[in-house]
Protein backbone atom coordinates (compact mmCIF):
# COMPACT_ATOMS: atom_id res chain seq x y z
CA UNK A 1 0.00 0.00 0.00
CA UNK A 2 1.27 3.11 -0.66
CA UNK A 3 2.53 5.72 1.74
CA UNK A 4 0.73 9.28 1.90
CA UNK A 5 4.43 10.69 1.44
CA UNK A 6 4.25 8.74 -2.30
CA UNK A 7 1.26 10.56 -3.23
CA UNK A 8 1.77 13.76 -5.23
CA UNK A 9 -2.08 14.48 -5.53
CA UNK A 10 -2.57 15.05 -2.10
CA UNK A 11 0.31 17.23 -2.02
CA UNK A 12 -1.11 19.02 -5.09
CA UNK A 13 -4.76 19.30 -3.47
CA UNK A 14 -2.71 20.96 -0.10
CA UNK A 15 -0.97 23.35 -2.21
CA UNK A 16 -3.99 24.45 -3.87
CA UNK A 17 -5.95 25.17 -0.55
CA UNK A 18 -2.48 27.06 0.50
CA UNK A 19 -3.32 28.94 -2.58
CA UNK A 20 -7.08 29.69 -1.63
CA UNK A 21 -5.62 30.85 2.20
CA UNK A 22 -3.00 32.68 1.05
CA UNK A 23 -5.33 35.11 -1.11
CA UNK A 24 -6.80 36.39 2.10
CA UNK A 25 -4.07 38.68 2.60
CA UNK A 26 -3.36 41.50 0.84
CA UNK A 27 -0.12 40.42 -0.90
CA UNK A 28 0.79 41.91 -4.53
CA UNK A 29 1.03 38.92 -7.35
CA UNK A 30 4.99 38.48 -7.71
CA UNK A 31 4.99 38.28 -3.56
CA UNK A 32 2.29 35.88 -3.63
CA UNK A 33 3.72 33.79 -6.80
CA UNK A 34 7.33 33.53 -5.11
CA UNK A 35 5.41 32.09 -1.87
CA UNK A 36 3.50 29.28 -4.03
CA UNK A 37 6.54 28.49 -5.60
CA UNK A 38 8.57 28.10 -2.52
CA UNK A 39 5.21 26.14 -0.97
CA UNK A 40 4.95 23.67 -3.84
CA UNK A 41 8.66 22.58 -3.66
CA UNK A 42 8.55 22.32 0.34
CA UNK A 43 4.96 20.29 -0.31
CA UNK A 44 6.87 17.76 -2.99
CA UNK A 45 9.70 17.44 -1.57
CA UNK A 46 8.56 16.58 2.21
CA UNK A 47 5.73 14.74 1.02
CA UNK A 48 1.78 14.53 1.63
CA UNK A 49 1.85 14.74 5.37
CA UNK A 50 3.97 17.23 5.82
CA UNK A 51 2.05 19.38 2.89
CA UNK A 52 -1.25 18.39 4.82
CA UNK A 53 0.24 19.93 7.88
CA UNK A 54 1.36 22.96 6.79
CA UNK A 55 -1.96 23.61 5.07
CA UNK A 56 -3.96 23.16 8.37
CA UNK A 57 -1.19 25.80 10.40
CA UNK A 58 -1.56 28.16 7.68
CA UNK A 59 -5.50 27.77 7.38
CA UNK A 60 -5.52 28.01 12.03
CA UNK A 61 -2.92 31.14 11.69
CA UNK A 62 -5.63 32.82 9.10
CA UNK A 63 -8.31 32.03 11.42
CA UNK A 64 -6.71 33.31 14.27
CA UNK A 65 -5.81 36.71 12.31
CA UNK A 66 -9.14 37.10 11.11
CA UNK A 67 -10.54 36.79 14.66
CA UNK A 68 -8.13 38.88 16.10
CA UNK A 69 -8.89 41.66 13.40
CA UNK A 70 -11.94 41.84 14.61
CA UNK A 71 -11.82 42.11 18.29
CA UNK A 72 -8.94 44.41 18.10
CA UNK A 73 -11.45 46.77 16.28
CA UNK A 74 -8.63 46.92 13.39
CA UNK A 75 -11.62 46.11 10.90
CA UNK A 76 -12.84 49.45 11.42
CA UNK A 77 -9.64 51.85 13.34
CA UNK A 78 -7.62 50.74 10.51
CA UNK A 79 -9.23 53.47 8.27
CA UNK A 80 -9.52 57.32 8.46
CA UNK A 81 -12.32 57.79 6.01
CA UNK A 82 -15.27 55.52 5.24
CA UNK A 83 -14.21 55.47 1.57
CA UNK A 84 -11.99 52.29 1.99
CA UNK A 85 -14.02 51.01 4.93
CA UNK A 86 -17.18 50.31 2.01
CA UNK A 87 -15.45 50.41 -1.34
CA UNK A 88 -16.46 47.26 -3.39
CA UNK A 89 -16.23 45.77 -6.76
CA UNK A 90 -19.57 44.89 -8.14
CA UNK A 91 -18.40 42.03 -10.81
CA UNK A 92 -21.49 41.34 -11.70
CA UNK A 93 -22.37 45.31 -13.45
CA UNK A 94 -18.64 45.59 -14.13
CA UNK A 95 -17.45 48.70 -11.89
CA UNK A 96 -17.09 49.56 -8.45
CA UNK A 97 -19.34 50.94 -6.15
CA UNK A 98 -19.94 50.61 -2.19
CA UNK A 99 -21.49 48.09 0.21
CA UNK A 100 -24.77 48.38 -0.02
CA UNK A 101 -27.24 49.95 2.44
CA UNK A 102 -24.43 50.56 4.44
CA UNK A 103 -24.54 53.74 7.20
CA UNK A 104 -20.82 54.60 8.53
CA UNK A 105 -20.26 57.84 10.91
CA UNK A 106 -16.58 58.31 12.40
CA UNK A 107 -14.46 60.65 13.37
CA UNK A 108 -12.39 61.59 10.64
CA UNK A 109 -8.80 62.70 11.85
CA UNK A 110 -7.68 63.54 8.66
CA UNK A 111 -8.01 64.07 4.64
CA UNK A 112 -6.17 62.67 2.33
CA UNK A 113 -3.05 64.40 1.69
CA UNK A 114 -2.24 64.16 5.61
CA UNK A 115 -2.20 60.31 4.90
CA UNK A 116 0.83 61.18 2.59
CA UNK A 117 2.43 63.51 4.70
CA UNK A 118 4.17 63.70 8.02
CA UNK A 119 3.64 67.40 8.21
CA UNK A 120 1.17 69.02 10.78
CA UNK A 121 -1.19 68.95 8.72
CA UNK A 122 -5.07 67.66 9.81
CA UNK A 123 -8.13 68.76 10.04
CA UNK A 124 -10.32 66.60 11.88
CA UNK A 125 -14.15 66.31 11.31
CA UNK A 126 -17.21 64.22 11.85
CA UNK A 127 -18.51 62.15 8.69
CA UNK A 128 -21.70 60.26 7.84
CA UNK A 129 -21.68 58.29 5.07
CA UNK A 130 -24.48 56.35 3.60
CA UNK A 131 -25.63 54.63 0.42
CA UNK A 132 -28.79 53.20 -0.62
CA UNK A 133 -29.83 49.43 -2.17
CA UNK A 134 -27.09 50.27 -5.74
CA UNK A 135 -24.40 50.74 -3.38
CA UNK A 136 -24.37 54.66 -3.76
CA UNK A 137 -23.88 57.45 -1.59
CA UNK A 138 -27.72 58.29 -1.43
CA UNK A 139 -30.15 58.79 1.38
CA UNK A 140 -32.65 57.23 -0.46
CA UNK A 141 -33.14 55.26 -3.47
CA UNK A 142 -32.87 56.53 -7.47
CA UNK A 143 -36.43 58.31 -7.97
CA UNK A 144 -37.07 58.85 -12.07
CA UNK A 145 -36.35 62.58 -13.06
CA UNK A 146 -33.81 63.19 -10.20
CA UNK A 147 -30.29 64.66 -11.99
CA UNK A 148 -27.75 61.67 -11.66
CA UNK A 149 -23.89 63.00 -11.28
CA UNK A 150 -22.10 61.31 -12.39
CA UNK A 151 -17.90 61.70 -11.85
CA UNK A 152 -15.31 60.72 -9.12
CA UNK A 153 -14.61 61.66 -5.25
CA UNK A 154 -16.06 65.12 -5.97
CA UNK A 155 -19.33 64.35 -6.91
CA UNK A 156 -19.12 61.40 -4.02
CA UNK A 157 -17.96 64.43 -1.17
CA UNK A 158 -15.08 62.22 -0.22
CA UNK A 159 -13.50 63.55 2.77
CA UNK A 160 -17.54 65.34 4.08
CA UNK A 161 -20.51 64.48 5.88
CA UNK A 162 -23.29 63.45 3.56
CA UNK A 163 -25.33 66.16 4.55
CA UNK A 164 -22.84 68.44 2.79
CA UNK A 165 -22.39 66.30 -0.43
CA UNK A 166 -23.15 68.04 -3.92
CA UNK A 167 -26.18 65.98 -4.16
CA UNK A 168 -27.43 66.37 -1.07
CA UNK A 169 -26.74 70.68 -1.31
CA UNK A 170 -28.77 70.44 -4.95
CA UNK A 171 -31.40 68.62 -3.64
CA UNK A 172 -31.99 70.55 -0.06
CA UNK A 173 -30.95 73.85 -0.77
CA UNK A 174 -31.45 74.74 -4.22
CA UNK A 175 -34.57 72.33 -5.98
CA UNK A 176 -32.70 69.95 -7.92
CA UNK A 177 -33.64 66.54 -7.04
CA UNK A 178 -29.95 64.85 -7.83
CA UNK A 179 -28.71 61.23 -6.86
CA UNK A 180 -25.14 60.12 -6.82
CA UNK A 181 -23.65 58.08 -8.71
CA UNK A 182 -20.48 59.04 -8.13
CA UNK A 183 -17.25 56.89 -7.76
CA UNK A 184 -13.59 57.22 -7.74
CA UNK A 185 -12.10 55.99 -10.95
CA UNK A 186 -11.47 57.44 -15.16
CA UNK A 187 -13.76 58.46 -17.46
CA UNK A 188 -14.16 54.70 -18.73
CA UNK A 189 -15.17 53.67 -14.81
CA UNK A 190 -18.20 56.16 -15.47
CA UNK A 191 -19.25 54.96 -18.84
CA UNK A 192 -19.21 51.35 -17.16
CA UNK A 193 -21.44 52.81 -14.56
CA UNK A 194 -23.83 54.86 -16.57
CA UNK A 195 -24.05 51.79 -18.67
CA UNK A 196 -25.35 49.66 -15.94
CA UNK A 197 -27.42 51.94 -14.21
CA UNK A 198 -29.77 52.84 -17.55
CA UNK A 199 -29.51 49.02 -17.70
CA UNK A 200 -31.60 48.64 -14.47
CA UNK A 201 -33.61 52.11 -15.21
CA UNK A 202 -34.43 51.85 -18.99
CA UNK A 203 -36.81 55.21 -18.90
CA UNK A 204 -35.65 58.70 -19.59
CA UNK A 205 -32.59 59.61 -17.93
CA UNK A 206 -31.42 63.26 -16.86
CA UNK A 207 -27.22 63.17 -16.35
CA UNK A 208 -24.77 65.97 -15.25
CA UNK A 209 -20.91 64.82 -15.83
CA UNK A 210 -17.96 66.10 -14.01
CA UNK A 211 -14.57 65.92 -14.72
CA UNK A 212 -11.71 66.38 -13.07
CA UNK A 213 -8.67 67.81 -14.26
CA UNK A 214 -6.12 66.35 -11.74
CA UNK A 215 -6.65 62.76 -12.75
CA UNK A 216 -9.45 62.33 -15.83
CA UNK A 217 -7.66 63.88 -18.19
CA UNK A 218 -4.87 60.94 -18.64
CA UNK A 219 -1.77 60.76 -21.07
CA UNK A 220 -2.39 56.86 -21.32
CA UNK A 221 -6.27 55.55 -21.62
CA UNK A 222 -7.54 52.16 -21.30
CA UNK A 223 -10.90 52.46 -22.90
CA UNK A 224 -14.20 50.92 -21.44
CA UNK A 225 -14.45 47.30 -21.89
CA UNK A 226 -18.03 44.96 -21.21
CA UNK A 227 -16.81 42.09 -18.91
CA UNK A 228 -17.48 38.61 -20.38
CA UNK A 229 -19.86 36.30 -17.99
CA UNK A 230 -16.00 33.50 -17.50
CA UNK A 231 -14.25 37.04 -15.99
CA UNK A 232 -17.31 38.09 -14.29
CA UNK A 233 -17.43 34.79 -12.51
CA UNK A 234 -13.91 34.89 -11.63
CA UNK A 235 -13.97 38.48 -10.14
CA UNK A 236 -16.80 37.56 -8.43
CA UNK A 237 -15.09 34.22 -7.27
CA UNK A 238 -11.74 36.22 -6.39
CA UNK A 239 -14.31 38.88 -4.41
CA UNK A 240 -14.69 36.42 -1.64
CA UNK A 241 -11.23 37.03 -0.20
CA UNK A 242 -10.55 40.72 -1.07
CA UNK A 243 -14.23 41.62 0.60
CA UNK A 244 -12.75 40.43 3.93
CA UNK A 245 -11.39 42.45 6.43
CA UNK A 246 -8.26 40.42 7.03
CA UNK A 247 -7.46 41.15 2.85
CA UNK A 248 -8.26 45.20 3.86
CA UNK A 249 -6.17 45.25 6.55
CA UNK A 250 -3.09 43.05 5.41
CA UNK A 251 -3.35 44.86 2.32
CA UNK A 252 -3.19 48.62 3.70
CA UNK A 253 -0.55 47.43 6.27
CA UNK A 254 1.57 46.46 3.13
CA UNK A 255 1.34 49.34 0.98
CA UNK A 256 1.77 51.95 4.12
CA UNK A 257 4.86 49.46 4.69
CA UNK A 258 6.14 50.71 0.83
CA UNK A 259 5.57 54.13 1.67
CA UNK A 260 6.52 54.49 4.93
CA UNK A 261 9.25 56.33 3.27
CA UNK A 262 7.77 58.55 0.95
CA UNK A 263 5.09 59.46 3.57
CA UNK A 264 8.05 60.70 5.90
CA UNK A 265 9.74 63.18 2.99
CA UNK A 266 6.68 64.41 2.13
CA UNK A 267 7.82 63.55 -1.10
CA UNK A 268 3.73 63.90 -2.79
CA UNK A 269 3.09 66.71 -0.88
CA UNK A 270 3.23 70.45 -1.82
CA UNK A 271 3.11 72.38 1.27
CA UNK A 272 2.42 76.34 1.18
CA UNK A 273 0.83 79.05 3.98
CA UNK A 274 -1.95 81.11 3.49
CA UNK A 275 -3.98 83.27 5.45
CA UNK A 276 -1.63 81.83 8.32
CA UNK A 277 -2.99 78.34 7.51
CA UNK A 278 -0.72 75.53 6.29
CA UNK A 279 -2.42 74.67 2.83
CA UNK A 280 -1.17 71.25 1.43
CA UNK A 281 -1.24 70.21 -2.52
CA UNK A 282 -0.82 67.09 -4.54
CA UNK A 283 2.25 67.24 -6.52
CA UNK A 284 0.88 65.22 -8.89
CA UNK A 285 -2.20 67.08 -9.78
CA UNK A 286 -0.12 70.44 -9.49
CA UNK A 287 2.16 69.18 -12.51
CA UNK A 288 -1.03 67.97 -14.58
CA UNK A 289 -2.19 71.65 -13.55
CA UNK A 290 0.82 73.16 -14.84
CA UNK A 291 1.04 71.52 -18.82
CA UNK A 292 1.07 73.56 -21.61
CA UNK A 293 -0.93 71.60 -23.77
CA UNK A 294 -3.17 68.32 -23.75
CA UNK A 295 -4.11 66.30 -25.94
CA UNK A 296 -6.41 63.48 -25.46
CA UNK A 297 -6.22 60.17 -26.37
CA UNK A 298 -8.50 58.98 -29.01
CA UNK A 299 -9.96 55.86 -27.24
CA UNK A 300 -10.48 58.52 -24.40
CA UNK A 301 -12.28 60.89 -26.89
CA UNK A 302 -14.33 58.07 -27.78
CA UNK A 303 -15.59 56.60 -24.71
CA UNK A 304 -16.48 60.67 -23.83
CA UNK A 305 -18.40 61.19 -26.45
CA UNK A 306 -20.64 57.88 -25.79
CA UNK A 307 -20.83 59.27 -22.26
CA UNK A 308 -21.26 63.01 -22.28
CA UNK A 309 -23.57 62.50 -25.39
CA UNK A 310 -25.70 60.98 -22.84
CA UNK A 311 -26.04 64.18 -20.71
CA UNK A 312 -27.60 67.09 -19.86
CA UNK A 313 -24.31 69.30 -18.77
CA UNK A 314 -20.80 68.49 -18.76
CA UNK A 315 -18.92 70.56 -15.84
CA UNK A 316 -15.24 70.39 -15.80
CA UNK A 317 -13.48 70.40 -11.91
CA UNK A 318 -10.19 72.33 -11.23
CA UNK A 319 -7.48 71.49 -9.16
CA UNK A 320 -6.84 73.19 -5.74
CA UNK A 321 -4.22 74.22 -6.93
CA UNK A 322 -4.93 75.69 -10.14
CA UNK A 323 -7.66 77.70 -7.87
CA UNK A 324 -5.45 78.85 -5.16
CA UNK A 325 -2.00 79.77 -7.01
CA UNK A 326 -3.20 83.27 -7.68
CA UNK A 327 -3.42 83.25 -4.08
CA UNK A 328 -0.36 82.11 -3.20
CA UNK A 329 0.97 84.87 -5.74
CA UNK A 330 2.33 82.30 -8.65
CA UNK A 331 1.18 82.95 -12.07
CA UNK A 332 -1.89 81.57 -13.10
CA UNK A 333 -1.01 78.01 -15.03
CA UNK A 334 -1.94 77.14 -18.65
CA UNK A 335 -5.61 76.20 -19.25
CA UNK A 336 -4.83 72.92 -20.85
CA UNK A 337 -7.04 70.51 -19.79
CA UNK A 338 -10.17 72.33 -20.21
CA UNK A 339 -9.32 73.57 -23.45
CA UNK A 340 -9.05 70.54 -24.94
CA UNK A 341 -12.48 69.34 -23.30
CA UNK A 342 -13.63 72.71 -24.50
CA UNK A 343 -12.73 71.71 -28.42
CA UNK A 344 -14.53 68.65 -28.21
CA UNK A 345 -17.61 70.58 -26.50
CA UNK A 346 -17.73 72.83 -29.13
CA UNK A 347 -17.48 70.26 -31.77
CA UNK A 348 -20.18 68.07 -30.18
CA UNK A 349 -22.58 70.68 -29.42
CA UNK A 350 -22.07 69.74 -25.16
CA UNK A 351 -23.39 72.10 -22.99
CA UNK A 352 -19.69 72.25 -20.53
CA UNK A 353 -19.01 74.84 -18.10
CA UNK A 354 -15.49 75.37 -16.59
CA UNK A 355 -16.22 75.71 -12.59
CA UNK A 356 -12.64 77.46 -12.04
CA UNK A 357 -14.13 80.51 -12.52
CA UNK A 358 -16.99 80.55 -9.68
CA UNK A 359 -14.42 78.60 -7.70
CA UNK A 360 -11.51 81.01 -7.82
CA UNK A 361 -14.11 84.23 -7.23
CA UNK A 362 -14.95 82.51 -3.97
CA UNK A 363 -12.20 81.32 -2.74
CA UNK A 364 -10.98 84.59 -3.08
CA UNK A 365 -13.29 86.22 -0.79
CA UNK A 366 -13.53 83.74 1.85
CA UNK A 367 -9.54 84.24 2.06
CA UNK A 368 -10.34 87.46 3.66
CA UNK A 369 -12.04 85.93 6.69
CA UNK A 370 -9.45 83.11 6.66
CA UNK A 371 -11.74 80.57 5.46
CA UNK A 372 -11.60 77.86 1.94
CA UNK A 373 -13.21 76.23 -0.29
CA UNK A 374 -10.99 73.15 0.14
CA UNK A 375 -9.74 71.45 3.14
CA UNK A 376 -6.02 72.07 4.46
CA UNK A 377 -5.14 68.58 4.32
CA UNK A 378 -7.13 67.15 1.32
CA UNK A 379 -7.40 67.20 -2.29
CA UNK A 380 -11.60 67.55 -2.30
CA UNK A 381 -13.51 70.74 -1.58
CA UNK A 382 -15.11 71.19 1.80
CA UNK A 383 -18.77 71.93 2.24
CA UNK A 384 -18.47 75.96 1.11
CA UNK A 385 -16.95 74.40 -1.97
CA UNK A 386 -19.59 72.40 -2.63
CA UNK A 387 -21.58 74.44 -2.04
CA UNK A 388 -20.00 76.91 -4.55
CA UNK A 389 -20.47 74.73 -7.23
CA UNK A 390 -23.76 73.09 -6.35
CA UNK A 391 -24.66 76.98 -7.21
CA UNK A 392 -22.97 77.14 -10.77
CA UNK A 393 -25.00 73.42 -11.63
CA UNK A 394 -28.30 74.61 -10.42
CA UNK A 395 -27.98 77.25 -12.91
CA UNK A 396 -26.82 75.75 -15.35
CA UNK A 397 -29.55 73.06 -15.23
CA UNK A 398 -31.80 76.28 -14.63
CA UNK A 399 -31.06 77.47 -17.98
CA UNK A 400 -30.74 74.42 -19.91
CA UNK A 401 -32.54 75.39 -22.81
CA UNK A 402 -30.51 78.59 -23.39
CA UNK A 403 -29.41 78.38 -26.76
CA UNK A 404 -25.39 78.84 -25.74
CA UNK A 405 -23.77 75.72 -25.86
CA UNK A 406 -20.27 76.38 -24.53
CA UNK A 407 -19.98 78.04 -21.79
CA UNK A 408 -16.46 80.46 -20.62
Amino acid sequence: MAQPAKRPWISGLALLASLHLLLFYGLPGGILFVILILLGVLYFRAGALAAVATTLALGLATLFCAVAIHLLGLDKAMYYRPHEQLVVQDYDQGHRAYRKNARVEMDMPHGDLKALTAAPLAQPRRVVFRTDREGFRNDGDYVPGQVVLVGDSFVVGMGDSQTDTLSSQLSRDLGIPAYNLGHPGDISDYLATVRAFRARHPGPFRGALFLFEGNDFETKYEPAKSPGWISRWFGAYYGLFTGTDLYRVTKSLYVRATKARSIAKSGNVLMETLAGQRMGFYKPYVDVSLRADYAMPPAMARDLVELAGQMEQVFFVPTKYRVYAPLLGKSVPAHAQWRALQRLCSQRGWRCTDLTPALSSASSELLKRGEFTWWLDDTHWNRQGMAVAARVVAGRIHAGLLPSKVSP
